[in-house]
């Protein structure tokens, strides 16, 4: 042992947890806007929507690319529309967990199907849902499904989740004040307080 040995020990340690966080960059991208949306929620909630985070996270871990982005992407819109939102954030914080949940469960479960179907044999693969002429077609449809699993990750659900936040957003007209400052304004008809 080197009294350098410390010291390359300490440089390729550190250069290991750089490659770590580089490779997994997405994932940090996406946990502060998941956090707000975790602390900002009613505490009736929360546990449901930390369940949500969560789930979003494994996700943006476990799932091959593009999904750690969409889910950045995602977290961060949700984050942005809820604070936009002035009419009523907590319904659409509500619905963009949901979205968020949805989105996580879809990713982990298509993973789950590819491990599991990428060690089969197509017709292997097709003898577990159908049996003779059936299973040579269920067989070629195979890719076919896989195309449309990833089309549903990559393009429908992430622009569905978009549409619905601002669908959210722009549901009713801007206000010039919150709805509670303008409910109090007419009850108090121009009145000072005090």
């Amino acid at each position: 042992m080197t009294a350098l040995d410390p010291l390359i020990w300490l440089v390729n340690g550190l250069l290991a947890l750089a490659h770590i966080l580089l490779d997994h960059s997405l994932l940090l991208v996406a946990i502060p806007p998941l956090a707000w949306l975790t602390w900002t929620s009613p505490r009736e909630q929360r546990a449901w929507v930390t369940a949500a985070g969560g789930l979003s996270l494994l996700a943006a871990l476990w799932v091959p690319a593009p999904i750690p982005l969409i889910v950045a992407i995602m977290a961060w819109a949700g984050a942005v529309a809820v604070r936009l939102d002035r009419f009523n954030p907590a319904a659409l914080r509500w619905r963009a967990n949901g979205g968020l949940a949805l989105y996580a469960l879809a990713a982990l479960g298509f993973a789950a199907y590819a491990a599991y179907t990428s060690r089969l044999d197509p017709r292997a693969w097709a003898g577990v849902v159908a049996s003779g002429e059936a299973a040579v077609v269920v067989a070629q449809g195979r890719s076919f499904l896989n195309t449309i699993a990833v089309w549903g990750l990559w393009i429908i659900l992430p622009t569905g989740y978009l549409a619905l936040l601002v669908q959210g957003i722009f549901v009713h007209p801007p206000l010039m004040a919150s709805p509670g400052e303008m409910i109090h304004a007419i009850r108090a008809r121009g009145k000072q307080d005090g």
